[in-house]
């Protein structure tokens, strides 16, 4: 009965631990190519339309692997998927570059 007792309280234990350890991630859109995006997404972040030379604010990224969408004024689409890793609160940039290569960068908490 102990030995049943136990067993629980250790099951009970690592379910609680496990599920208090969520990951916080937040993640901005910095715009460095030579147009205005409209529509500027990452995962479920919806940023807007995003002028060039400015950076959106951080919101909430709720996975890991997430898609980059926009639009540029003359009709350029921007999509790729990328993915950010590590446990805990994070803070990420994805920066649209001149190019119109996509580059990840962690912030500074």
């Amino acid at each position: 009965m102990k030995n049943i007792i136990a067993l629980l309280l250790i099951v009970l234990t690592l379910f609680f631990v496990s599920a208090c350890a969520k990951n916080d991630y937040s993640v901005r859109f910095t715009n460095n190519y030579r147009e205005l995006i409209y529509n500027v997404a990452i995962g479920n972040a919806r940023f807007g339309n995003v002028d060039t030379a400015k950076t959106t604010d951080y919101l909430f990224l709720s996975t890991k692997s997430f898609r980059i969408t926009g639009t540029s004024l003359s009709g350029v689409q921007l999509s790729t998927t990328e993915a950010v890793s590590g446990a805990g609160k994070r803070k990420w940039t994805v920066t649209l570059n001149a190019n119109g290569s996509t580059t990840i960068s962690e912030d500074p908490i």
